[in-house]
């Protein structure tokens, strides 16, 4: 079943798609059609709306920060608040905070 799309919305996507084409060619103008086609997808999707960063878990903070703590005394109770750490990795990276 095919969906039927306003024809609003097509004059609207191919408007912003000749303007990502556009834009391709005047910053990559030596880019091939296969290069230009794939940046234009690329800033089409930065414009989207839709949040793609990364974010560091509790999990993998504590998998790059535990391997270079050391500790002098034999038994060491070392204290540590991974989601505080991976937030605070989170802000810096991003340099944002989390909404």
């Amino acid at each position: 079943m095919c969906k039927v799309i306003p024809i609003e919305i097509r004059r609207e996507a191919h408007r912003r798609a000749v303007i990502a084409l556009r834009c391709v060619n005047a910053l990559l103008p030596d880019a091939t059609p296969r290069q230009q086609k794939r940046f234009a997808n690329r800033i089409l999707s930065m414009c989207d709306g839709v949040d793609r960063r990364l974010r560091i878990t509790q999990e993998q903070s504590q998998a790059l920060i535990l391997p270079n703590v050391q500790c002098i005394a034999k038994n060491c109770p070392m204290l540590c608040f991974w989601e505080p750490i991976s937030r605070s990795l989170n802000m810096f990276f991003n340099d944002e905070e989390d909404q």
